[in-house]
């Protein structure tokens, strides 16, 4: 099975409705929003792969935001559109504090956990599996379970 390792970034605010707001930003390549991070380079730990990949996608100097310590690497499968095959992904979440403001790109996206929950925004567009993926399991969002339960009585 293909392996990703990732390290990812956990940038919050405070939203103008008063709820906690995640940063996304667009992908051209899954044509979807996912959390800022990428794929971890040979060599390199986690948390250098999370510094350099807000550095890129945010166009930001390392004084402009800092790094937490990892909230814990988080390990799952699924298929990747981009590979086209099921992957096995361990990726390592950061709590980021920006020290500045984020450009208001039309790339970057702040979504609630309503968006990520239902992994579309309020205007249509899609959110990458991975964004709530990534924050339920670590414990960031919480995605309700449907469970469904039918007697023979029932099915009468």
């Amino acid at each position: 099975m293909r392996i990703s390792e990732a390290g990812l970034a956990l940038i919050t605010r405070v939203g103008p409705k008063g709820d906690v707001e995640y940063l996304t930003q667009w992908s051209d390549t899954w044509h979807m929003f996912s959390l800022i991070g990428g794929h971890r380079e040979a060599g390199e730990t986690f948390r250098e792969c999370v510094i350099r990949e807000v550095q890129e996608e945010l166009a930001l100097s390392p004084n402009k935001f800092r790094v937490g310590e990892s909230r814990g690497r988080i390990e799952y499968d699924a298929f990747s559109h981009g590979s086209g095959q099921m992957t096995h992904y361990r990726v390592e979440l950061f709590a980021v504090e920006l020290l500045r403001n984020v450009s208001e790109a039309p790339t970057n996206r702040w979504l609630n956990e309503r968006e990520i929950v239902t992994m579309i925004t309020d205007d249509g567009q899609p959110v990458s599996q991975q964004v709530r993926t990534v924050l339920n399991r670590e414990g960031v969002i919480a995605v309700p379970t449907v469970f469904i339960s039918a007697t023979s009585r029932d099915l009468k």
